[in-house]
């Protein structure tokens, strides 16, 4: 449990700090006074203050952080001489720069962390190899499979002359094989074998006539270790990030589109656990859900959620289409919306954390 909560709470405040970072440091680069980077919300439990008037807090909640930059629409006093260092004197263009930073480092913290495990060293599929091989599960006693001598762990290289056989093909062939002797091939501890074994007479799950051999069968794909170069590394970095980005927001659209059940959307319970699993696995596993998490949270600050960073890119994109910011009660509306939407998905994804631990 303490394992758990601890890495929940370190790869969580480590990423929200590298979000809030984003901000601050293209904010600061624009010339925007930043008035509090705070890690966490509520009472502030530690403070200082830099050079430059920037308080840096770490406040009581652990659960989010942000940063107040000078901004007269927040009812800061702002004298004519500093006028050019609040967020909302700024261009549209600036404030877009500042706003999907945050997003933007998630997503390149999560490139460079894939591209560090590609430099260490990981495990892909073997080139060459074609689709994963069938590998035999388990075997039935007495039935046709053992007597042909196969054994748990054989992994099957073709069937009746079929290379590389997909679990549904190796069943139809025995099915349509009754009493018939059908030539494998197969891989054992790295010896390869030529067998031939013959279906018995059954039935398949509808209850009809088809040839059984008694196995289970399982998808077995050999890895090997694989190390890349910097540059190479990088790229692939990259290219892992955007899989990943690209594969959260299929799912969110197919959840939006009810081709996928919002049962698999996650909250903060479920995301503890995970840590929590992967911590224990080792420090690879764990570091490979810390870029997870990076490029999740990447995703979600980025959708046109009014409240989140997408939202307000959504108002600057308005912005530039109409030629002057949108009115007020656009704005107001659409805070109490977003607001509305993101306490109905922490809901549903909070039944479904505590669905998942009581089922």
């Amino acid at each position: 449990m303490l394992l758990t909560l601890a890495a929940f709470v370190v790869a969580l405040g480590f990423l929200i700090v590298i979000h809030e970072l984003g901000h601050y440091w293209v904010a600061r680069r624009c010339g925007v006074r930043v008035l509090r980077f705070s890690v966490g919300f509520g009472k502030v439990i530690a403070q200082r203050v830099d050079r430059n008037g920037t308080e840096w807090a770490l406040s009581a909640i652990p659960l989010g952080g942000y940063v107040r930059m000078l901004d007269s629409r927040e009812g800061d006093l702002i004298a004519p001489a500093d006028r050019a260092q609040a967020f909302d004197a700024q261009s549209v263009w600036r404030r877009i720069a500042i706003v999907a930073a945050g997003p933007m480092a998630n997503l390149i913290l999560a490139s460079l962390i894939y591209a560090a495990m590609f430099m260490v060293g990981t495990r892909v599929p073997e080139p060459g190899q074609g689709v994963p091989l069938v590998a035999i599960q388990a075997v039935t006693p007495d039935g046709a499979a053992a007597a042909a001598g196969l054994q748990p762990g054989d992994r099957v290289l073709s069937v009746d002359g079929m290379e590389m056989p997909p679990p549904d093909q190796f069943v139809a062939i025995m099915s349509r094989s009754v009493d018939r002797a059908v030539p494998l091939r197969i891989e054992r501890a790295g010896e390869r074998l030529a067998l031939s074994v013959t279906p018995r007479a059954g039935t398949d799950a509808e209850g009809r006539a088809a040839g059984r051999i008694g196995v289970q069968l399982g998808m077995s794909t050999r890895f090997v270790d694989v190390q890349y170069g910097p540059f190479e590394s990088l790229a692939q970095g990259v290219a892992r990030t955007g899989e990943v980005a690209w594969l959260s927001l299929r799912t969110l659209g197919r959840m939006v589109t009810g081709e996928a059940s919002w049962r698999n959307l996650s909250g903060p319970v479920t995301i503890a656990d995970y840590a929590g699993q992967t911590a224990r696995i080792g420090l690879m596993a764990y570091v490979s859900f810390v870029a997870l998490v990076s490029v999740s949270l990447g995703i979600l600050n980025l959708l046109p959620i009014p409240v989140l960073d997408g939202g307000h890119l959504l108002y600057y994109l308005v912005e530039i289409i109409r030629g002057s910011p949108p009115p007020e009660r656009w704005l107001e509306f659409g805070q109490r919306a977003g607001l509305g939407i993101l306490v109905a998905l922490m809901g549903v994804a909070l039944f479904n954390d505590f669905a998942r631990l009581l089922g």
